[in-house]
């Protein structure tokens, strides 16, 4: 897929399968990466001929390679294990195969596991969780450390726990590959996700003359999407007050009306459009102070005060409560926990996002990038 006024680019895609080169027999392939959620591969086969699919088995894994024919334009994006192989048999057409796999991270979601955690530390825990699964290095980086008196891993796969911890220590838990393509176990805090080494930052154009690449764009603001603090004040196990530690002042974006809309409205719309915004700034400072507010926290209490402060933030890719879902040209610098700017859009909704989610797409179309973002 390529923009108008771009020369044309030609698809690179390599599925490699335990060392067997099923490149000649793929119809078309997704990979989707999540800040959350194990990165995962749909792989499409026709198989007309009813030969390939009995060869093709879970447990095996796969590699995913793919970008654009160009010397350093593709790049190894997913190892996957292969968890789920589906057969189609439509009363007209071809027989068709679907193979989908994960990264390594899966491997800690396959056996539930019962374990009481005591006295330890939240770094220590995944270090320990992620020790039989050999991955080539874990980076385990809460700063400081959260100690841990007692957390119960009831009957939750290893992963599901780790997830849990993540959320509960506004961190994120996921395998990357590193330069060497090896699989890198990450356990960091949410504000250092926004600052992981990454290409530099990716400019996404919408409409924009030839140099355009952001062929769709839906943001939106969501007040339900603001992630807010929970409050407690409350008494601890030992009876002293727990208390929400200090948070930093609400941040209240307004943007500014663009520097050349005097060029492209009329005087009467001109005049309206000013006394809009000088009244919705008002009313938005407001609202968003009120929504980011911190809410009461329901349920258990922190056994102690330090326990609370370990726990306690908003995440700072949500701080605005914006949400948006886009499609690009194919990328393969795209990747989910980058950062991407956004310009020719309205000024509300231009500027640095953080990308959620990405969906890369080969097939008879070409190569597309869709990608989820908030802010």
């Amino acid at each position: 897929m390529t923009a108008p006024g771009l020369p044309a680019r030609v698809p690179y895609l390599s599925v490699v399968i335990e060392g067997q080169d099923i490149t000649p027999w793929v119809t078309s392939v997704q990979v989707i990466e999540d800040d959350r959620l194990a990165d995962s591969t749909t792989i499409t086969v026709n198989d007309p001929r009813m030969i390939y699919a009995d060869a093709l088995m879970e447990g095996c894994v796969a590699e995913i390679d793919l970008g654009y024919a160009e010397p350093g334009q593709h790049a190894l994006l997913l190892r996957a294990l292969i968890t789920k192989v589906e057969l189609t048999y439509p009363e007209n057409g071809v027989p068709q195969v679907k193979i989908k796999g994960e990264d390594k991270s899966i491997e800690m979601g396959l056996v539930e596991k019962k374990k009481n955690w005591t006295s330890t530390t939240v770094n220590a825990i995944v270090r320990k969780i992620a020790q039989p699964y050999r991955f080539a290095d874990v980076v385990a980086g809460l700063s400081p450390d959260p100690r841990v008196t007692r957390e119960n891993q009831d009957a939750k796969t290893d992963l599901a726990f780790l997830q849990d911890l993540a959320k509960k220590y506004t961190a994120k838990c996921f395998v990357e590959l590193d330069e060497n393509e090896r699989e890198v176990l990450y356990f960091i805090p949410d504000r250092r996700i926004l600052h992981l080494n990454r290409a530099d930052k990716l400019v996404l154009r919408y409409r924009q003359g030839p140099g355009s690449n952001l062929m769709s764009f839906s943001p939106a603001f969501d007040a339900s999407y603001i992630d807010r603090v929970k409050e407690v004040n409350d008494i601890d196990d030992g009876g002293r007050a727990v208390n929400t530690p200090p948070q930093p002042p609400v941040e209240v974006f307004i943007w500014p009306l663009a520097a050349d809309l005097g060029s492209r409205a009329s005087r009467v719309d001109l005049d309206r459009i000013d006394a809009l915004y000088e009244v919705g700034v008002q009313a938005r400072e407001k609202l968003q102070q009120e929504l980011a507010k911190p809410r009461p926290r329901t349920g258990a209490v922190a056994a102690s005060q330090q326990k609370l402060d370990d726990e306690t933030g908003a995440l700072e890719s949500r701080r605005l409560g914006m949400s948006a879902t886009g499609t690009t040209l194919g990328s393969i610098w795209m990747r989910a926990k980058c950062n991407v700017s956004i310009t020719g859009v309205h000024e509300r909704f231009a500027g640095d996002w953080y990308v959620t989610g990405v969906t890369h797409t080969i097939d008879s179309s070409g190569y597309k990038t869709d990608f989820k973002a908030v802010r």
